[in-house]
């Protein structure tokens, strides 16, 4: 299934994008949506960025804002874990996989 960003929405860059010299986290407005078919990703059009009359386009180097907000707080709770902790989650997360490719295949 397609993700699909409302017009307007806010949204950061989950890559960076060197050739506009933009990071990992920029946040941006999207101001048009390009539909595709079936099978190949949407493309939007972003502008913000503190770059005035700059409009870029993407398609999945995109997420929502709140999303984006929850991945950066899990992802400073993970680098407060020791070495070992690392391990254990680690070990814990491929089990989870697992299941949830198994339930996948029922």
């Amino acid at each position: 299934m397609k993700v699909q960003h409302p017009l307007f929405s806010k949204v950061a860059l989950t890559q960076d994008l060197p050739e506009y010299n933009l990071k990992r986290g920029d946040i941006a407005t999207i101001v048009e949506h390009y539909p595709m078919p079936e099978g190949e990703e949407d493309g939007y059009s972003l502008e913000g960025f503190d770059l005035p009359h700059v409009t870029i386009e993407v398609s999945s180097q995109i997420i929502p804002i709140a999303q984006w907000q929850q991945e950066e707080m899990i992802l400073a709770k993970l680098r407060q874990l020791s070495g070992a902790r690392l391990l254990q989650l680690q070990e814990y997360l491929d089990f989870l996989l697992q299941q949830e490719k198994f339930e996948h295949q029922i």
